[in-house]
């Protein structure tokens, strides 16, 4: 049996991003197959034979997790302005106009997130990938992609029993009976045929690599009826796999929560004993105290999502009241048609920023540091693999990135995390390392030819935009008014105290 590969990163300016943020200005990690096996100065020397990586200027931090994204929205970057999510989600997924691609456009459109997210540092995505029409060839397209690519991924099969008409409010006193009727006649995958579905993705591909893990997503809690709900949670405990759920996003969800079931999504989650640590809400914008409390104490994640809450004028995540109350947050770009990037640089800076206007106290504020353990270990914890991945340590998988210590938002270099959130691109990022594997040196992708790969991917995004996007204009054109009343509606609706979320620029005492 042959040895397994050794290889030295030298002499690098080495952040580990451990409990204890243990830095070295000068030291080496040792990787031995897909694992980190010794980090310190010299920790390299006298291994002969072993590969290595000049870092002398560099400087070596963990890989970053995306642990929220969306790339099945891969064609549609730069598509929306001007919508917030409910007249968006019209656009992006119409109910009429869905469009049905080739098993090649979906591995292609999946590969261009693949390919953002290398090129910014991120080592494991956690891919929410939503395809409701539930052909087995989409999601298999896409996770074949990310193997392909070297990437970590855990990806979601998304869930979702309840229609158009009873998971938003008022639409059945809104929207035209006619419309009503043709709506209720679209094809709909039932409860058991979903289920069977993400039992077929499981056995397939969880584990494939060691790097594939299939997770389960009921899409948003109000998409789901309380059979499913129910089921969701105990496959999870039987699999031993996260639960990953779009929860609290908008106001509508918060005011649909009251009228639906009399109390709040986070609440009514808790009647299915859903709250556990397996379980990562999605953006928790719209959250409560008791809703803040009930998380910490069932050791719940949030995913923090700034691009897209911003652009989709969402509001504003409590990630200050969320960490002091000891919630776990972890960092997403969202899907690229929302924050229309897989750069979670990106995400990293616009998280230091935003959490600073609204309050005069600055004891408040949300952290460069604060945010870079969302980036990594947050974002591992969120994925139930805080002891694989997520920091630099001797035993952990080899997700290692290496940024040019030489770019100009490195100079002069005061603190690399700080110098990351609000200096740097991910331009500097220069060499990433995923379960041992160089997938790019010196900028450039060593696992396959990336010029034609952009050439592929652009052919058929370009295709897709003239072919496939009429359709779902069109389709989205017909109920656009309808769900534009229903939006303003909600909007007026006035909620409990406490469950608005902290506005930018408020400028009051957040207590």
């Amino acid at each position: 049996m042959s040895a397994e590969p050794v290889l030295v990163i030298k002499d690098g300016c080495v952040v580990t991003g451990d409990a204890k943020d243990t830095r070295h200005d000068r030291a080496d990690i040792v990787v031995r197959g897909n694992r980190i096996a010794a980090i310190g100065p010299d920790a390299g020397a006298g291994l002969a034979g072993a590969e290595t990586i000049d870092a002398a200027d560099a400087v070596a931090m963990p890989g970053l997790v995306n642990a929220h994204l969306h790339s099945n929205e891969g064609f549609e970057q730069g598509a929306y302005d001007n919508l917030p999510l409910e007249p968006w989600l019209l656009q992006s997924y119409p109910p009429f106009g869905f469009p049905l691609l080739s098993e090649e456009d979906y591995y292609l459109r999946t590969m261009l997130a693949a390919v953002e997210s290398i090129r910014a540092g991120v080592t494991t995505v956690q891919d929410d990938y939503v395809h409701l029409p539930g052909t087995p060839e989409a999601q298999d397209a896409a996770i074949q992609a990310y193997l392909d690519a070297g990437l970590r991924a855990w990806v979601t099969v998304d869930l979702w029993d309840v229609g158009l008409l009873d998971c938003l409010p008022y639409v059945r006193s809104i929207i035209p009976q006619p419309i009503q009727d043709e709506i209720l006649a679209l094809p709909f995958t039932s409860t058991a045929e979903q289920l069977a579905l993400f039992q077929r993705h499981f056995e397939k591909w969880h584990g494939r690599d060691g790097r594939i893990r299939i997770v389960i997503a009921p899409c948003g809690p109000q998409r789901c009826s309380p059979a499913m709900l129910r089921e969701i949670g105990r496959l999870a405990e039987a699999l031993d796999i996260p639960i990953h759920s779009h929860t609290l996003e908008t106001k509508l969800q918060a005011v649909h929560a009251r009228a639906q079931w009399g109390k709040s999504v986070v609440e009514y989650l808790d009647g299915f004993g859903l709250l556990s640590p397996r379980l990562a809400i999605v953006h928790g914008i719209w959250l409560t105290e008791r809703d803040i409390a009930l998380l910490a104490a069932n050791g719940c994640t949030v995913v923090h999502n700034p691009l897209s809450n911003l652009k989709l004028g969402s509001g504003l995540c409590p990630v200050r009241k969320l960490l002091d109350a000891g919630v776990n947050v972890a960092l997403g770009t969202d899907g690229l048609a929302t924050s229309d990037t897989a750069d979670l640089i990106e995400a990293i800076r616009a998280a230091s920023l935003i959490h600073k206007p609204g309050t005069h106290d600055y004891a408040q504020w949300v952290s460069a540091a604060d945010v870079f353990r969302m980036a990594t270990m947050g974002g591992a914890r969120s994925g139930l693999m805080e002891r694989e991945v997520g920091s630099l340590e001797p035993g952990k998988k080899a997700d290692i990135i290496l940024l040019d210590r030489g770019a100009w938002g490195f100079i002069p270099l005061h603190d690399p995390v700080r110098n990351l959130a609000f200096s740097v691109t991910s331009e500097a990022v220069e060499t990433v390392i995923v379960d041992g594997r160089i997938v790019m040196r010196d900028r450039e992708i060593t696992v396959f030819d990336e010029a034609a790969m952009r050439g592929r991917v652009r052919e058929a995004a370009e295709r897709f935009r003239r072919e496939r996007v009429p359709a779902m204009r069109a389709g989205a054109q017909r109920l656009e008014p309808h769900i534009r009343a229903m939006y303003y509606r909600a909007a007026a609706e006035a909620l409990p105290l406490g469950e608005a979320p902290r506005r930018i620029g408020a400028n009051q005492r957040q207590s």
